[in-house]
Order: structure tokens, then sequence, then C-alpha cells
């Protein structure tokens, strides 16, 4: 049995913080994006040139399919004499940077005018919600729907669980199994699906995740017994990235008064196999 858990090591763990503006009322602020070429080095020097003129507070950089990469993020002026024309003028001296967008604060904010949104895999559009309104979706569905609504959230779970599957398989190849789910729970969890942790009770057959604060019951009511949306997405995952048919129970949930949330995915036969021992036992 192998227990995985997925934390951080020098640092405490913590959410990242994410608005898509930043508020400076007493200090000019921009908003920068620079299109480098993709290779080695090139964001280095990059961001060799900013400390005596920018105070970067935020950003963030990402490859682009056609061989360049897009670095962007909030800064606080250095020197009250910085403009935007200013701060593409040095962007530019670098023959690494293709292309520079910067715009200054207005009345102490600027925002990202830059991006429309996010991807969490190509051509895969995603949103930011926050998870007190997710868990009363979930809540509000159930109330209306009763069981059925604990059913739709399982069933569209296991959708969302198929396609991420997919996704995964061609990224990650078809590697050890739980060396890849340990991967796709690190992915969600970076994503603010719960602080996950993973006990491997049987490589390749049998997994136990943990979800220390499960977003689905984060802010719930007493409509509803079990994650249903989150339950039905991990076995679906696991069947995918697996190639294999596996079964999905929620021995744990702090709907139900536990203090975390607990799920059991194993192989069908396993399953299979476990109530036939437990039969000839009862006998």
């Amino acid at each position: 049995m192998f227990n995985w858990g997925i934390s951080g090591s020098l640092v405490n763990v913590i959410r990242r913080p994410y608005s898509g503006f930043y508020f400076s009322p007493d200090v000019k602020a921009y908003h920068m994006v620079v299109k480098i070429k993709d290779v080695p080095g090139s964001l280095s020097i990059v961001l060799s040139m900013l400390p005596d003129v920018i105070d970067l507070v935020d950003c963030v950089s990402y490859s682009l399919e056609d061989g360049t990469a897009i670095w962007s993020g909030f800064g606080r002026s250095l020197s009250p004499k910085e403009t935007e024309e200013s701060l593409k003028s040095l962007m530019m001296r670098s023959p690494l940077v293709l292309d520079c967008q910067v715009k200054e604060s207005v009345n102490g904010v600027v925002i990202d005018s830059f991006h429309k949104g996010l991807e969490v895999a190509p051509n895969r559009p995603a949103m930011v919600l926050p998870v007190a309104g997710f868990s009363r979706i979930c809540d509000h569905l159930a109330r209306i729907l009763g069981t059925g609504g604990e059913t739709v959230l399982f069933e569209e779970g296991s959708a969302l669980g198929k396609l991420t599957g997919r996704f995964l398989n061609e990224k990650l190849g078809k590697g050890k199994l739980d060396m890849r789910f340990m991967a796709a729970l690190g992915m969600y969890r970076a994503s603010g699906w719960g602080s996950l942790s993973i006990e491997v009770e049987r490589p390749g057959s049998k997994f136990r995740v943990t979800a220390a604060d499960c977003p689905e019951c984060a802010d719930a009511g007493r409509d509803r017994t079990e994650c249903g949306f989150i339950r039905g997405h991990l076995v679906s995952l696991i069947s995918m990235l697996a190639s294999e048919e596996f079964k999905s129970e929620e021995p744990r949930c702090r709907l139900r008064g536990d203090k975390t949330c607990e799920f059991v995915l194993a192989r069908q036969e396993d399953k299979m196999a476990g109530r036939r021992t437990g039969a000839r036992a009862g006998r």
C-alpha cells in the first residue's frame, strides 16, 4: 500500500490569487504583455530588463504552438517618468522580443485587457467560478429534482471526466496508471478542486482519494448526501486513463458529517471479487 499526498515541501501550500486587474491608488501601475521567441533564456532576458523600472507584483508565462511564448504581468512603476511608450521601447530592444503591449493604470486601476479567458487544454475554454457558488448550484439542483438531481450531477461529472481522460491520454501517453492518475489529481488541485491525497491500495487497481476541502460540498446545505459530480468525474477519468471500467464509492463525505470526503475507485473485477469474498465469509 502506498500513500502519495500532494503537498508542498519548502513552503505552505496556498491558493493562487486571481483577479484580472491590479489596484494601485498611490503609484502608477502597468499591465505588460510580451511575445517572445520560445527559446532557452528568452524569458530571463525579458525579466532582467525590468528591475530598475518596474516592481513586478504578479506574472505568468506560457508557450504557444507556433514556437513563440507569452509573458504577461502587472507591475508598479519605480519612476514617475515611466510611460507606456518608454516601457514598450525598453522591451523591444531585445531581438528575442517579437511584440509588446503595455497598458497604464487609470484612476489607480489597470486591467488585463489582453486575455479573454482561460484554457484548461487547447481549444477547451474555462471560467473562474467561486467554489461557494458551485456548491450552491449543486444544492439547488438536488432541492428541485431530489435524487434525480444527484444523478444529474454524477452523470455530468462523468461526462467531463471522460473528456479530460482523453486529453490526458494524449498528453501523458500510456505509462504507469498510478503516476498518470497522480499527475491528473495534481492538475486538479492546482485548479481549485480541493486538497487531494491518494492512497494506492493495489497498484493499478484500487485507489482511495481523500479531499480535505472538496469544492462540491464547500457551502452546502442538507439537500444532498454525496458529492456526485466529483465522484462521477474521478471514476470516468481513471476509467479512461486505464482503458478499463472502474467503479466508485464515497464512504465518507462532509455532507454526511465526516471531516473529509473520500472516494474509492477500483477496477470492476476487483469489486466483483470483493463481493464474492464477502459472500463466502458470510456462509
